[in-house]
C-alpha cells in the first residue's frame, strides 16, 4: 500500500524495447523510475499508456498499485536498439497512444511531477494540466525526437518546437536533456545549455546529461561518482531526473542545492547500473 501523498508522479509511456540479439523487454520512463524508486523508499505513482502486447501487460502488472491512470492504446511504442561506434541508435518501429492527464484528488497531490514522454504521448494541452502547485520537471527527450522515413530517431532542433509547448515548458522548475537530445543545436554541452536557456527563458533549472562523463549544470560540470561499464544504460536519464525531484525543493534554490541533488541522482544511477550487473 502506497502513501496517499506520493513523493513523485511520473507521466510517461511504457515501451517495448527490442535488441540486436533478438530479445525484447518492457521499458519506458515509468517502469525504469518505479524499479529504482521502490527499494529506495521513494513513493512513486504513474500515469501511462500501453497497448495489448504481453510485455506491456506484464509491465502494468508490475506497476499495479502505483498506477493513477492507464490509457489503453492499439499498440505500445516499440523501439529497436542498436549499438554503434558513436553510441546507441534507435528506430521507432511502432507508435503508441496518448496519455490523458487525469485530475488528482487534492489529498493525493504529489510533492513533484515529472513529465517523461517517450514519443509524443503527452500533448501540450495535457502538459498545461500538470498541477503547478507541485514542483514540476520534464525530461525533454520525448519532445526533442524526430523520425526519419525508416523510423530512425534523430534529434529535433529547438526552433522546431511548437511555440505553445515552449511556453508551457518555460514555466517548469526543472528540465533535463541528454547531450544526444541536443545534437541538433551543438555538440558541446555548455553550448547546448546556452541554446536551451535562450529558448526556454530564465525560470527552469537546466541540466544536460553526458553519459559516463557526468552531467552539466549551467554553473559547473559534475563527473560521475564512478563508472559502470558493460551493462545497459537504458533508462539512466529517467532515473536521474526522478531523483533530482525525489525530495521537496525549497522555494528559493541555491546553486549548492542543485549540485547536491545532481550528485545524489548520479549516485542512484550508478547503483542501479551495478544492480544490473548482478
Amino acid at each position: 500500500m502506497i502513501a496517499a501523498r506520493p513523493d513523485l508522479l511520473v507521466i510517461g509511456g511504457l515501451t517495448i524495447d527490442r535488441f540486436a540479439d533478438g530479445s525484447s523487454a518492457a521499458g519506458g520512463s515509468v517502469l525504469h523510475i518505479a524499479r529504482a524508486a521502490a527499494p529506495r523508499g521513494v513513493r512513486v505513482r504513474v500515469m501511462t499508456v500501453a497497448g495489448p502486447e504481453p510485455e506491456a501487460r506484464a509491465a502494468l502488472e508490475e506497476l499495479r498499485g502505483l498506477t493513477v491512470s492507464v490509457d489503453d492504446a492499439d499498440s505500445t511504442p516499440t523501439f529497436m536498439h542498436r549499438d554503434s561506434p558513436t553510441g546507441r541508435r534507435l528506430w521507432l518501429e511502432r507508435r503508441g497512444g496518448a496519455i490523458r492527464v487525469a485530475e488528482l484528488d487534492p489529498r493525493e497531490r504529489p510533492g513533484a511531477i515529472l513529465a517523461a514522454p517517450i514519443a509524443d504521448e503527452v500533448s501540450t494541452i495535457d502538459l498545461a494540466r500538470v498541477d503547478a502547485t507541485s514542483t514540476r520537471g520534464a525530461i525533454l527527450q520525448g519532445f526533442l525526437r524526430s523520425f526519419a522515413p525508416d523510423g530512425e530517431v534523430r534529434p529535433l532542433q529547438l526552433s522546431a518546437l511548437a511555440p505553445e509547448l515552449v511556453v508551457e515548458l518555460s514555466q517548469f522548475d526543472l528540465l533535463v536533456a541528454s547531450r544526444e537530445d541536443l545534437l541538433g543545436e551543438a555538440a558541446d554541452p555548455p553550448l547546448q545549455l546556452g541554446a536551451l536557456r535562450r529558448c526556454l527563458g530564465p525560470r527552469p533549472e537546466l541540466v544536460v546529461t553526458d553519459g559516463v562523463r557526468g552531467v552539466w549544470l549551467e554553473r559547473e560540470h559534475l563527473p560521475v561518482p564512478w563508472r559502470v561499464d558493460g551493462v545497459p544504460s537504458v533508462g539512466a536519464g529517467d532515473i536521474f531526473a526522478a531523483f533530482m525531484l525525489a525530495v521537496p525543493w525549497p522555494r528559493e534554490r541555491s546553486g549548492s542545492f542543485l549540485r547536491q541533488r545532481a550528485e545524489t541522482a548520479m549516485r542512484v544511477v550508478a547503483e542501479v547500473l551495478e544492480e544490473r550487473r548482478g
